[in-house]
């Protein structure tokens, strides 16, 4: 018994050591172990809040998307109610043709001595007619309504007087 006496001594000594660190190793990674379940459980929670702002937001954005549907529609069907209006065609035409015209005068050789030209006619024969000397109503209105005569519409086109007693 003796000789076990002296393996036991050695083995109880190295069972305790080797308890002891087997107790310090659990001790330590049960706290580990808890500092970890505790930022499992802060990152839970952070992801929770996270979440709950972006499904606040991402509901906001589609509730303004649909209010900015619905204004969108109702502006279209405004803009069309306006398009419909007498004299809005007209004024959509005329600022086409202005633009189709600034084209011209930027592309076109030659075609821009020839506007300034004829713009400054129009305007003396419209300066004309404001100042009473020569009638809008008959350059707008053909001649032959009129029941005129060639040499009556040469008269009115050199701004001259027509006398409708001669008709």
């Amino acid at each position: 018994m003796e000789d076990l006496s002296i393996y036991i001594q050695p083995f109880l000594i190295g069972l305790g050591v080797g308890l002891i660190l087997l107790l310090v190793v659990y001790v330590s990674e049960r706290g580990k172990r808890g500092s970890l379940k505790k930022e499992i459980n802060s990152l839970k929670n952070h992801l929770h809040n996270k979440m709950e702002i972006e499904a606040e937001a991402t509901e906001n954005r589609r509730l303004e998307i649909e209010r900015l549907k619905k204004e969108n529609e109702n502006l279209r069907i405004t803009n069309q109610t306006l398009a419909q209006k007498p004299g809005r065609r007209e004024v959509m035409n005329l600022h086409v043709y202005q633009k189709a015209i600034a084209i011209m005068t930027e592309s076109a050789q030659g075609f821009a001595p020839m506007w300034q030209r004829a713009l400054r006619e129009a305007e003396a024969e419209i300066e004309k007619s404001d100042e009473g000397s020569s009638s809008f109503i008959r350059k707008i209105i053909p001649t032959q309504i009129f029941g005129s005569s060639t040499s009556d519409r040469k008269k009115l086109d050199s701004g001259d007087e027509y006398d409708e007693t001669r008709s």
